[in-house]
């Protein structure tokens, strides 16, 4: 019998025969450990191994070729609880290759027996029976090679390994949550905040406070601040949409006032509405008084439709109309506009998508507008739909719940 103790693993193992068993003995205590050492002497066959403690218990194991893992487990009188030995050696299925592992232990109470027995080890002996330990190390590598031979692995220990790597996967999934944070986060400083110190400056330079600019300097500064705006927007959409697939985005929900949301809404979208001579009309159903939404997130959806409608219209007008039934409630923006066709509905709420006619490529967008609208009102627990006809116009209608 030859041995190699100690933590220094050693490569070069030679291939298991017959008379030759290369073993992985995983201790709680190195003074045991000799005891099962000796118990290797009344064996003919060559034992090889190595040992090393529970608590180091390496990744790096898993490439040695190890036919058997001894595992001895001692109870720590200087802890108030007690660990399982099988939370100890949980890398034990995190291995590739399924290797036999044989518990040694003192009595265990009921419960954490029974969780061993059941856990798939292989074997399970108590220290003061330790003699047993050459004919349970014979009986599972005869098991084991009967296994292989009908290529049937254990259960017990494929569903073991299985959780495993689901635990993996879970903790790699919770660090790459905790780096969108990070990331999102750094965002939002990297890209917002330049931009918003560009278009501070652009303002100053636009309301003459430092002197006043001749016409062709106007009008270069205007066309500066509305380009740094639509940025602006885009990078806001875009950080939004990000953050609802991330899950980070919460709703702070409280009663509403519909009218005021309305109200609130269509003012910011008037001026642009005279300018094109539109009629903005808003309806209300008389049943129709408060609803439970969040009001940001509520009134960036309705702008997003108003915005739109008052864009492709060119003549006529933009109506919000506000209706209820029992369990929704709905806003319906119609317009009297260039209308979208029904393959473009298909693809109207997808991000970066836009209706492609000639009319729709006079006005400057990002296409991600309505896809952020969706999410918000899907986010709310409602949605958002489209009817059109083209050349005639197009009401979207969002639904909430009441």
């Amino acid at each position: 019998m030859s041995n190699r103790s100690g933590l220094i693993l050693q490569q070069g193992k030679q291939p298991s025969t017959a008379s030759n068993i290369n073993l992985l003995i995983v201790t709680d205590d190195f003074v045991e450990t000799e005891e099962i050492i000796q118990t290797f002497n009344e064996m003919t066959v060559d034992i090889r191994y190595d040992t090393v403690f529970s608590h180091r218990f390496p990744p790096q194991l898993f490439k040695y070729d190890y036919d058997v893992i001894i595992y001895n487990y001692s109870l720590c009188p200087h802890t108030a609880t007690m660990v399982s030995p099988l939370e100890k050696i949980e890398g034990w299925y995190r291995f590739p290759k399924q290797i036999p592992l044989i518990l040694i232990t003192e009595t265990l109470g009921d419960e954490m027996a029974i969780e061993c027995v059941q856990s798939g080890i292989n074997g399970y002996i108590l220290r003061h029976k330790l003699y047993k330990l050459p004919k349970i190390l014979e009986k599972v590598l005869l098991s084991v090679d009967s296994e292989q031979g009908n290529q049937q692995p254990n259960p017990v220990v494929q569903l073991k390994k299985r959780l495993a790597i689901l635990q993996t996967e879970k903790e790699q999934l919770q660090t790459a949550v905790a780096n969108k944070e990070e990331y999102f986060s750094h965002l939002n400083h990297e890209l917002r905040s330049p931009i918003a110190a560009i278009l501070g400056f652009a303002r100053m330079l636009k309301d003459e406070i430092y002197g006043s600019l001749n016409a062709k300097q106007m009008q270069y500064v205007s066309a500066a601040l509305t380009t740094g705006e639509h940025l602006l927007d885009l990078v806001n959409d875009y950080l939004d949409i990000a953050k609802i697939n991330a899950n980070r985005e919460e709703l702070y929900c409280e009663n509403l006032p519909v009218e005021d949301i309305c109200q609130a809404s269509l003012a910011i979208v008037e001026e642009k509405a005279r300018a094109k001579e539109l009629e903005l009309v808003l309806n209300m159903a008389e049943d129709v008084d408060f609803c439970f939404a969040d009001k940001l997130r509520l009134k960036q959806i309705l702008v997003n439709l108003l915005t739109n409608a008052v864009k492709f219209t060119e003549s006529g007008s933009v109506t919000l109309k506000v209706t209820s039934d029992q369990k929704m409630l709905n806003f319906a923006v119609i317009d009297t506009g260039i209308g979208i066709s029904p393959e473009d509905s298909q693809n109207l709420f997808q991000p970066f998508q836009q209706v492609n006619n000639i009319s729709n490529r006079r006005h400057k967008g990002t296409g991600l507008g309505l896809a952020l609208s969706k999410k918000l009102a899907q986010l709310h627990g409602g949605d958002i739909v489209v009817t059109s006809k083209l050349g005639e116009g197009s009401c979207f209608c969002v639904s909430i719940p009441r």
